[in-house]
């Protein structure tokens, strides 16, 4: 009689068991899977017009930078090997410890290329170039140096004056638009420059 009862009770624990285990099962199978999250994609590079020097009133453009600045269809970030054509005979070039640095328009004209990807970085434009620029404001800058007519058409500096050692230069920075106007020594005498460079991302 014993034997009857247990047989059909020990049966009915193991389908219990058994079924509540099947369950579990089922819910970890049918867990769902984090979805994987979208790749991120380029930003396009935002268009900007481009003011060139020798033909165009750069400072009649408000709030430009130097993205907005071409000297001889020439523009940062160019390759300077597409563009060459554009400046003329190179006159002189050096090697710097990140860039090569070429010359020309009568020493007028210096362009700086980033070694590793051979695009221009920096442009510097002197007086010796200021007769061939549209801009009558910075014609008279780079002739006179004068900071005060510096201040009336750019505003106030970023900050002191850098001294560089390096290039016997004292250099007046307006970094956030990407340009500083530069004051050198050479040979007894001032020879006054805008240098453009690419505008630092903020981080």
């Amino acid at each position: 009689m014993l034997n009857r009862v247990m047989l059909p009770a020990v049966s009915s624990m193991l389908i219990l068991c058994l079924a509540g285990c099947g369950g579990e099962e089922k819910k970890t199978e049918s867990a769902p899977q984090p979805a994987a999250a979208p790749a991120p994609t380029a930003k396009p590079e935002e268009k900007v017009p481009v003011y060139e020097l020798t033909k165009e009133d750069l400072t009649t453009h408000d709030g430009w930078t130097s993205r907005n600045v071409s000297i001889l269809g020439v523009k940062l970030g160019d390759r300077t090997r597409d563009v060459e054509k554009n400046l003329g005979n190179v006159e002189n070039t050096r090697t710097l410890p990140e860039d090569y640095l070429t010359v020309y328009q009568g020493n007028g004209v210096f362009v700086y290329t980033f070694k590793l990807t051979g695009r221009a970085r920096k442009i510097e434009v002197n007086q010796a170039f200021a007769k061939k620029l549209a801009d009558a404001k910075l014609q008279r800058l780079l002739n006179t140096g004068d900071l005060k007519y510096m201040r009336e058409i750019f505003g106030m500096e970023e900050g002191d004056p850098i001294q560089n050692t390096e290039d016997n230069a004292t250099e007046y920075p307006y970094d956030n638009r990407g340009f500083r106007f530069v004051k050198f020594k050479v040979g007894g005498k001032t020879l006054n420059a805008i240098r453009f460079m690419e505008i630092k991302k903020a981080t």
